[in-house]
């Protein structure tokens, strides 16, 4: 049986690789521990969904893993101030719980950070906790409509 997202993918002739989890995952750590193959951490990439705190509307942020959202910037772009979606609300933007969202397979508005766009290869959720997975960065570009922004948060070292 092939997962939602493998169709749409298929559809947009996208070339992608399924990575088999153990467990569900929710983190860059857990995605590491329970995949059945080598992971590069810097490769993995989390879809959130943010709520506007005036408007109501769902929005999804696609950013590297270890990467913290800039809420400032997010105002900045939208000219309101976002919050995390709660469960409910990233079931109805995305057709799935919190953490096994997919970029591919929204329906709100997606945000890429652009930190995302210089890797060669993305690793995310595919819409089932018990999967990953894996495409070539140039096809988020190319496949996927998003806008694309400094979204992050700049670390402190």
């Amino acid at each position: 049986m092939k997962l939602q997202v493998e169709k749409i993918l298929d559809e947009r002739q996208v070339k992608y690789r399924l990575i088999k989890l153990t467990r569900k995952a929710y983190t860059v750590e857990d995605v590491i521990k329970y995949s059945d193959e080598e992971i590069n951490s810097d490769e993995i990439c989390k879809t959130i969904i943010l709520r506007g705190k005036k408007s109501g509307k769902n929005i999804a942020v696609f950013l590297k893993g270890r990467d913290k959202v800039s809420f400032s910037a997010l105002k900045n772009i939208l000219g309101e101030e976002m919050a995390i979606a709660n469960e409910k609300q990233v079931k109805e933007a995305s057709g799935v719980d919190p953490g096994a969202v997919c970029p591919f397979m929204l329906n709100v508005s997606l945000f890429t950070d652009k930190n995302v766009l210089a890797l060669d290869v993305i690793n995310c959720g595919s819409g089932n906790h018990l999967y990953g997975l894996e495409f070539n960065a140039s096809d988020l570009d190319k496949k996927l409509r998003c806008k694309v922004a400094d979204l992050t948060k700049v670390s402190e070292i």
